[in-house]
């Protein structure tokens, strides 16, 4: 393997991106490299970024870094739902990343978390001699993530985990123990910053004058569209149900999402709902921090959610196995369930009072801080690429 990069004067970190809400996470950090004069910023886009079916949130990211050099890869989310074309998506991620990266020749390639199109990035920039930085590795999830996390993690370089326990799990897979660094989590330092817009301007911008809720209900990949079609229906019956007001969001691009907009747009001319294909990610944690209540199986309800004391019935099995606090209320994907336990995180006393005690378990807010240093001092050399197996 031949090192594939020049000497510059400034450090090039390119920081990828498949996905609206790991873009938002990473745009503290974002910042913090485009001020430093060692450092120079890239960014590359790729799956839901690039589809109109999922909002074009390409132009946000150009709207927030101007000046940054932008990349983008068109792999054809969008163009239908199945396994198959999820493959064929992100094959065509893969071969159209390499060109991408032999022209920024980035002196480093950020990823993050479970997302498949940042698999592919990863094996990219592996194979091209191109440094790998992981965030979130070995946490734990249900469905395909998990899988796909763990393997960008045996291609990741340099780690950068959330928590204590998920740095242990990744030190278990092998890894050197050098490479990994508890940091905390990214997605905390836009709150921690109060990087959202105030409550009654941001009711103004929605026109939401009284309660409302936010759904966002990702598919479970190990079930078909019909399923999560029925998982969907249920959840927007439960929560018509209630009589509040409802913001929808489009779920992500993982198979199965077919069955989910199909449910959202059946419910479209209900007045309590109002759908969304994007919501930019500084306006959707105002909208969070003042929503009574999230439904649906998004990360953000065991991640975001607990630091802005919202309650959250996480439904089904896409978050099984990670870490929560005291404001996750788990769900069957049944309506009886769902309304069941809606009710109780509306109603119930103790557990409204616990919520108070939330945020805590991801870290302080300084995320981005910790990486940004540790990848500007990072000596690049044949030991960084060359990995070893610790048994």
């Amino acid at each position: 393997m031949s090192l594939m990069r020049i000497k510059h004067a400034r450090r090039k970190i390119c920081v990828f991106s498949g996905k609206r809400g790991g873009f938002g996470a990473f745009v503290p950090l974002m910042r913090l490299i485009e001020e430093d004069t060692d450092l120079a910023l890239q960014i590359l886009l790729s799956d839901m970024h690039a589809s109109r079916e999922f909002g074009n949130t390409a132009r946000e990211a150009k709207q927030l870094f101007p000046k940054a050099h932008h990349s983008l890869i068109a792999m054809g989310t969008g163009r239908g739902d199945t396994p198959v074309i999820r493959v064929e998506n992100l094959s065509e991620c893969l071969r159209k990343s390499v060109a991408a990266l032999k022209k920024l020749a980035p002196d480093i390639v950020l990823v993050h978390a479970d997302r498949g199109e940042h698999l592919m990035v990863a094996y990219a920039a592996l194979n091209l001699g191109i440094p790998v930085a992981h965030t979130q590795g070995g946490d734990v999830s249900g469905n395909v993530d998990d899988i796909q996390r763990h393997a960008t993690t045996k291609l990741a370089h340099i780690h950068f985990p959330e928590t204590r326990e998920a740095a242990e799990r990744i030190k278990k897979m092998g890894e050197e123990e050098w490479r990994i660094h508890t940091v905390g989590s990214v997605y905390i330092d836009r709150i921690m910053g109060g990087m959202y817009p105030k409550e009654q301007d941001i009711r103004a911008r929605y026109g939401l004058e009284k309660e409302y809720c936010i759904v966002l209900l990702h598919p479970d990949t190990y079930e078909g569209s019909a399923e999560n079609y029925r998982v969907m229906k249920n959840v927007l019956r439960a929560v018509s149900s209630l009589g509040m007001r409802a913001i929808l969001v489009y779920p992500c691009s993982d198979p199965g999402y077919g069955g989910v907009i199909k449910a959202i747009m059946e419910a479209k001319k209900n007045p309590l709902f109002s759908v969304y294909k994007n919501i930019p990610n500084f306006d959707f944690l105002g909208l969070l921090k003042g929503a009574c209540l999230l439904i649906g199986n998004s990360s953000c309800a065991l991640v975001e959610a607990p630091y802005l004391k919202t309650p959250a019935i996480n439904i089904g099995k896409r978050q099984s196995g990670r870490a929560r606090e005291e404001n996750v209320i788990d769900a069957k994907p049944t309506l009886t369930d769902i309304k069941k336990k809606m009710r109780f995180a509306l109603t119930d006393a103790r557990f409204r009072q616990g919520l108070l005690r939330c945020g805590y378990h991801l870290g302080k807010g300084d995320a981005g801080k910790k990486i940004v240093a540790i990848l500007k001092g990072l000596p690049i050399h044949r030991k960084l690429l060359e990995k070893r197996i610790t048994y």
